[in-house]
């Protein structure tokens, strides 16, 4: 029987006072009550390419040692990125070299943690770039979770799933949780966020969007065992946890 996913907290957009340097980021989570973290791939420190295998093991102890899950990467590339030329090299390798580090990461810190590497990919990406960034996926271990809208004609790729982010089907006025039922067996991940009309705020806010019955019910449906927070643009992060945490085990 499957039961409601356990919350992560995503370390992207996560900045408090004196929390600024990555580790004192992460040391913070770890105070919050969940057991879970999605790192932030962008962020100087913890950029792959700034970190070789022996600093990888290092924040592999560090995330053990604070008993904190790891459940995957966020690596949001601005999604034209991909497509310019001047650019698109750039972004399919540092897609690439997030995926060989979340390979990495995952059987080191054990338990229950996931090489998932979450990215925005453009609609109009190629069939080949795409074909790319699914066997360097398959090549480390790894899964590529592209959070761009679900069509109904999107196509499968070996080594990328469906992401899901609320917020995005909330804008485009769509149901998140019929978007979990419609990826299937190739959901990869589906984070926890929320929104009014002014943005992304605290899970129930007033005035927010999102169904929490219907998202928490087609996640437990859909065997996932984590659910990454997402508290990017909201004022106050370690509040918007607890908030969401008291929310989602409402």
């Amino acid at each position: 029987m499957f039961g409601l996913p356990e919350i992560s907290v995503s370390a992207y957009g996560f900045i408090t006072p004196g929390a600024a340097h990555p580790r004192a980021a992460i040391d913070t989570i770890a105070t919050l009550g969940v057991r879970g973290i999605t790192l932030d791939a962008a962020r100087s420190g913890l950029r792959p390419r700034e970190l070789g295998r022996s600093a990888r093991r290092d924040l592999a102890s560090l995330l053990r040692r604070l008993e904190l899950e790891f459940t995957g990467l966020d690596l949001w590339v601005p999604p034209e990125h991909f497509t310019t030329p001047s650019s698109a090299q750039r972004a399919i390798d540092a897609v690439g070299q997030a995926m060989e580090m979340a390979g990495e990461l995952a059987p080191l810190v054990g338990g229950r943690s996931q090489p998932v590497v979450s990215v925005l990919l453009p609609p109009e990406l190629g069939e080949d770039a795409r074909t790319t960034l699914g066997a360097m996926a398959q090549q480390h271990g790894a899964t590529l979770a592209d959070h761009a809208l679900l069509q109904d004609t999107q196509t499968q790729t070996p080594g990328i799933g469906v992401g899901i982010d609320p917020v995005f089907y909330l804008t485009d006025g769509s149901s998140p949780a019929k978007a979990i039922t419609r990826a299937g067996t190739n959901l990869a991940s589906a984070r926890l966020s929320d929104t009014t009309a002014m943005g992304r705020c605290v899970m129930g806010a007033n005035g927010s969007k999102l169904d929490l019955t219907a998202y928490a019910g087609a996640l437990i449906v859909s065997g996932q065992p984590w659910v990454p927070l997402d508290v990017r643009d909201i004022p106050e992060p370690t509040v918007a946890v607890a908030k969401s945490i008291e929310a989602w085990q409402d």
